[in-house]
């Protein structure tokens, strides 16, 4: 294993607060996901499967073209509307002051994941804290980062806990706070979701890859160090992202995990959506009223957005949820249209 110079990579103070640390800095991390994909060396007993991007790549190609049409027959295919329709309250995305935002990434990735699924079907929503996996897979730290694949591997093999059970996320990890997280393990394994380590790099094969997973209703948890310092309004209404001004700071200094995670086309420009964890900062208009904890990347600007140092990208294939017997099996938001 090779050591972390932490002063020299800004991990405390500074990036400590933030939580993302490079697969390429954690290597054991890496092999212990990608063990999770070797069919032939690992049995995960019912778990939902760890996918390399060769078997994954022809479900992709065949959800982005069932989705196209559903977009293209008009009807809404954005995690946010289909919550708002299911009456799911959108929930805080702040991590507040723990470098859990690799955690973050995980929660909003499945909570979104989940609500793709409820348009597809019935599945039962339920709200997750953040910081229960993973300060699981930290063996109960809360300083520090953490590596896309650890993350990625607790959430496949812990699963996701849920706030009814674990109190919501706070700032203040207590033993009180972790004897509930001991206590649900069991129903933490309900909601478990597989993976897809997306092996594309820079702003060529994996932005492609991005954009086909996001255009199949799939969510994008990425950790990299281009930093989106605010947002704007665009000429077609859309709320998009502003990078930082300091490329050589920004590409050398900036650890941080995220998720894209929704797609559409306005007046012929691709746009795809970002969720960041430090809260509502994002205020400017937007005329699909996505949620202010994030903002809306052209696919040139992914491209930029993808051109650090680093990335480290994971597409979430499948999230396990217990199916909602109150409802029946057709399209949750299929008479929702988009706006002219």
């Amino acid at each position: 294993m090779r050591r972390i110079d932490k002063n020299k990579f800004g991990y405390n103070p500074g990036e400590g607060h933030y939580g993302y640390i490079p697969d390429e800095d954690a290597p054991e991390d890496a092999a212990a996901f990608d063990l999770l994909a070797d069919a032939e060396r690992y049995n995960q007993d019912g778990q939902p499967p760890i996918r390399t991007w060769q078997s994954f790549e022809p479900c992709v190609l065949q959800g982005a073209d069932r989705m196209d049409k559903i977009r293209a027959a008009g009807w809404v295919t954005l995690w946010w509307e289909i919550a708002r329709f299911n009456k799911v309250p959108l929930w805080k995305s702040d991590q507040g002051q723990i470098g859990s935002c690799a955690g973050w990434s995980a929660a909003n990735g499945y909570m979104q994941t989940v609500l793709y699924q409820m348009m597809l079907g019935a599945f039962q929503f339920v709200p997750i804290n953040p910081l229960a996996m993973w300060a699981r897979t930290k063996n109960w730290k809360t300083s520090g980062g953490q590596s896309m694949s650890a993350v990625m591997t607790g959430g496949n093999g812990y699963g996701n806990y849920p706030v009814a059970l674990v109190g919501d996320y706070t700032t203040q990890f207590t033993d009180a706070v972790k004897n509930k997280i001991v206590a649900a393990n069991a129903e933490a394994m309900r909601h478990q979701f597989g993976a897809c380590r997306l092996p594309g790099r820079g702003q060529g094969q994996l932005a492609h890859q991005i954009v086909l997973c996001l255009r199949a209703g799939m969510v994008v948890c990425i950790g990299n160090n281009i930093r989106v310092l605010g947002s704007e309004t665009d000429g077609n209404g859309m709320r998009v992202a502003q990078f930082g001004a300091r490329p050589n700071l920004v590409r050398n200094q900036w650890r941080h995990a995220t998720t894209l995670d929704a797609y559409i086309e306005v007046n012929g420009t691709k746009y795809l959506h970002w969720t960041n964890s430090w809260g509502d900062r994002y205020v400017q208009k937007d005329r699909l009223n996505s949620p202010k904890s994030g903002c809306w990347m052209t696919d040139k600007q992914l491209a930029q957005f993808l051109g650090g140092r680093y990335v480290d990208a994971f597409c979430i294939d499948r999230a396990e949820a217990p199916i909602d017997t109150n409802r029946d099996s057709r399209p949750a938001t299929f008479n929702l249209i988009y706006p002219s």
